[in-house]
C-alpha cells in the first residue's frame, strides 16, 4: 500500500479559492489510541475557509490540511486503539485542526 496520499493544500499557506489544490502528502500512521480511517466523505466548514484566508491560526502540532468533518471506514488501528471499534467499522467525526486528507485517510 502506498505511503503517500492526496490532500487539499493551500498554495503559499493562505489565499482565495484559487490557492486550493490537490497535493501528495505522507499517509498518517496510527499511534497511541488512534485508528486510521479511510475517508469516504469530508466537509469544509467556516473554520476551513478562515484558515484558507489566513484568519484562523492552526496550532503548531496539527495538520494545516483543510477539512474538519469526515466519515469513512476504519482501515487499521494502533496497538492501544480505543476499545469498541474494529477494522471495517463505519465512523464519522470532527478532526482537530483540519486533519482530513482527502479523499484518503485520517489518524483519528
Amino acid at each position: 500500500m502506498s505511503q503517500m496520499m492526496r490532500a487539499v493544500g493551500i498554495t503559499g499557506g493562505k489565499g482565495g479559492i484559487d490557492a486550493l489544490h490537490i497535493t501528495e502528502v505522507p499517509k498518517p500512521q496510527a499511534k497511541g489510541t488512534e485508528a486510521i480511517v479511510k475517508i469516504k466523505a469530508f466537509g469544509l466548514n467556516r473554520m476551513d475557509l478562515l484558515q484558507r484566508e489566513g484568519h484562523y491560526p492552526v496550532p503548531p502540532h496539527v495538520s494545516k490540511i483543510l477539512g474538519v468533518e469526515f466519515s469513512g471506514t476504519i482501515e487499521s488501528e494502533a496497538v492501544d486503539a480505543e476499545k469498541g471499534f474494529k477494522i471495517g467499522d463505519e465512523v464519522f467525526g470532527l478532526a482537530y485542526g483540519g486533519q482530513i486528507h482527502t479523499p484518503n485517510f485520517i489518524a483519528a
